[in-house]
């Protein structure tokens, strides 16, 4: 789907693009650093909580590592940009989710306990699919339920793009399938060099909302270095969302200016997409508020599983 066939999709891929630049110079201009305190606090797992065995697989040379949980339906989860395959059990997803799923969370390349080259080009859509495709093989899954958040949900509508006949339903909250410009692109490559360093990274993240624990996790599980090659890889190629034929729900909080929700809502409601906004939600709250989105994931996962 090219851009002159969509205006909605021009004008999406644009604010996506510009937003997460945007939203770090709003947040210099506020007065705030990247050792500025953000007031919110990490979501807590609950007593007794234990995290299932990680496990793991060779792709293209590379370590990719996952965790898997539960009996049913297979549930692909992916996670977004300098997060990993664990934030989906600290925010309570998983254990929310209730009985009749096989819950696979991944650490996507350059992420977690994943491997982390610093190459842009290891990072290209296509090779992370290549990656998600060789935990399915591994876990002897052919088809599943997809779930990204953000990064995450670029790679699940990539995933779903590339191998249609493996996915059974589509969620992706927080980002989504749609073309990126030429100006999207660059402001993409500015953001990666951006958080190549420690600072640039802290800055990043603090403009998201994202509090001080999950910063200083983020910093000493990734490679600055890696998430930066990653966010160049992904500038390249975005899934468009004609091209994905799975039952799909795209959901965003209502103050995430990054998302592609006010510019797409149009395209969504031709495409027969299911959409919901997480109100008062930037973009770091509407994955932490769990309890909400589960709302309304949860009943469309439980029409479209085996």
């Amino acid at each position: 789907m090219q851009c002159s066939q969509s205006r909605s999709c021009c004008v999406a891929s644009r604010i996506a693009a510009a937003a997460a630049f945007r939203r770090v110079e709003a947040f210099v201009a506020r007065g705030h650093s990247a050792r500025s305190k953000p007031t919110s606090s990490r979501p807590r797992a609950p007593d007794g909580y234990r995290l299932p065995m990680r496990s793991s697989i060779t792709s293209r040379g590379h370590r990719i590592s996952y965790r898997t949980e539960g009996d049913g339906a297979p549930l692909l989860l992916l996670c977004g940009w300098s997060r990993w395959a664990d934030t989906w059990w600290d925010a309570g997803y998983v254990g929310g989710l209730g009985e009749g799923y096989r819950v696979i969370a991944v650490d996507r390349l350059g992420h977690g306990e994943s491997d982390k080259p610093h190459d842009p080009a290891e990072y290209l859509e296509q090779l992370i699919v290549a990656d998600i495709v060789g935990v399915l093989d591994a876990e002897r899954v052919d088809r599943a339920l997809v779930w990204g958040f953000s990064m995450g949900a670029r790679n699940a509508a990539s995933f779903a793009v590339m191998e249609p006949t493996r996915v059974a339903a589509l969620v992706c909250g927080g980002g989504g399938p749609l073309p990126a410009s030429e100006g999207a692109r660059e402001r993409t490559l500015d953001l990666a060099e951006l958080v190549k360093t420690v600072d640039g990274m802290t800055l990043v993240l603090r403009s998201m909302g994202t509090p001080d624990e999950g910063i200083s996790l983020s910093l000493l599980r990734n490679d600055p270095a890696a998430l930066s090659a990653a966010m160049a890889g992904a500038a390249e190629w975005r899934p468009a969302a004609d091209d994905v034929d799975a039952p799909s729900l795209w959901y965003m909080g209502s103050d995430d200016d990054g998302g592609f929700w006010a510019a797409d809502i149009e395209l969504a409601t031709r495409l027969g997409v299911e959409t919901h906004l997480v109100p008062g939600a930037d973009h770091v709250m509407s994955f932490r508020r769990a309890d909400e989105v589960l709302s309304f994931v949860r009943p469309f996962l439980e029409r479209h599983r085996r």
